[in-house]
C-alpha cells in the first residue's frame, strides 16, 4: 500500500503517507481508534498494522459517511469478537491471521516469501478482500498447511458418510467459485465438488505436491500446463497429471461448470 515506507516513522511522516494530516491521527488516538507504540521520549512510531488501520477508518469516514463514535463502535465489536474466537473457529481471514502469527511471520516476511503485497494479504485477513485460488496456495504453503487443512471442521462423528447437503463449503476462492469438501478426515485424498460460473478463473498458476484426478460433471473447462498445453475438457471428459506441475485453468464456457477434483495426497 502507499506508505509502507512509513511504517515505524513519526506522526509527520505517516501523515504524509497516508494523506491524512497529524491533528487528525491525534484526533482519532484520542477517540481510542488508533493506539501507535511510542518511544522511551513519547514519540509516536506507527507499524504497519497502524498505516492499515488508518486506511480503514479513512474509508469509513469518507467513502461509508461513518461518524468518530459509529466506527470506534464498529472495531470494538470486531475486536472483541475475535478476542473470543476459538482459533479453529471464526472466519476463514481470522484463521489466516491466527496461523501468521503463530508462524512468527510479519506482513514484510510474508511479502518477501509469497511475492504478496503486505496491504493485500491483510485485506484478506480482515474479510475487505477474497484471496484467488493461487494467491491462497501462496499463503498456505508459506504457512506449512493446505486450504482444506486450514478449514476443516473438527470430526465429532464417523465420517465415512457424508449426506447430501450436508458437505462443507470451503471458503470463497474468488468471483463464481464454489468448493464443497466431499470426505472428511485423514485422508490419503481430497475429494471436492468444484462448481465455476462462467468466466471464473485461478487468477494464476500454481503448484504442489502430489497428483490430482479431474472429471467434468457439466460444463467445459480450459486448464493450462506448464504455461504451454492447453487442454479443454467437456462434461464426461476426465484428465489426471501430477501437481507439481504449473497449471492455472478457467470456465470459458457460457455455462456453469461442475467438477469432481481429487488431489492425493491432499495437498489443495
Amino acid at each position: 500500500m502507499a506508505g509502507d515506507h512509513a511504517a515505524g516513522n513519526s506522526i509527520s511522516a505517516v501523515a504524509k503517507a497516508t494523506g491524512v494530516n497529524a491533528s487528525t491521527l491525534r484526533l482519532w488516538e484520542r477517540h481510542g481508534l488508533l493506539s501507535p507504540a511510542k518511544t522511551a521520549r513519547g514519540h509516536r512510531r506507527y507499524g504497519l498494522d497502524d498505516l492499515l488501520r488508518i486506511r480503514d477508518i479513512r474509508r469509513l469516514r469518507e467513502v461509508r459517511g461513518f461518524n468518530l463514535a459509529a466506527i470506534q463502535t464498529l472495531m470494538a465489536s470486531q475486536n472483541g469478537a475475535a478476542a473470543h474466537q476459538d482459533p479453529g473457529a471464526g472466519s476463514f481471514g481470522q484463521r489466516l491471521l491466527t496461523l501468521r502469527r503463530s508462524k512468527g511471520l510479519t506482513l514484510r516476511e510474508v511479502r518477501k516469501r509469497t511475492g504478496l503485497a503486505p496491504s493485500f494479504v491483510s485485506s484478506i485477513e480482515r474479510g475487505v478482500s477474497e484471496p484467488t485460488v493461487a494467491t491462497l496456495k501462496k499463503l498456505t504453503e508459506c504457512y506449512g498447511t493446505t486450504v482444506a487443512a486450514l478449514t476443516a471442521r473438527r470430526v465429532t462423528r464417523d465420517n465415512k458418510i457424508i449426506r447430501a447437503g450436508e458437505y462443507r463449503l470451503l471458503p470463497p476462492l474468488g468471483p463464481g467459485i464454489q468448493v464443497e469438501q466431499l470426505a472428511e478426515g485423514a485422508l490419503m485424498m481430497d475429494c471436492q465438488r468444484w462448481t465455476l460460473d462462467a468466466g471464473s478463473a485461478s487468477q494464476g498458476p500454481y503448484a504442489h505436491e502430489g497428483e490430482e484426478f479431474i472429471h467434468v460433471l457439466a460444463g467445459q473447462f480450459l486448464i493450462t500446463l506448464d504455461g504451454r498445453g492447453r487442454y479443454e475438457l467437456n462434461a464426461g471428459d476426465s484428465m489426471y497429471f501430477k501437481s507439481t506441475i504449473m497449471h492455472s485453468w478457467n470456465n470459458p464456457g457460457p455455462e456453469q461448470t461442475t467438477l469432481l477434483w481429487i488431489n492425493t495426497p491432499p495437498t489443495f
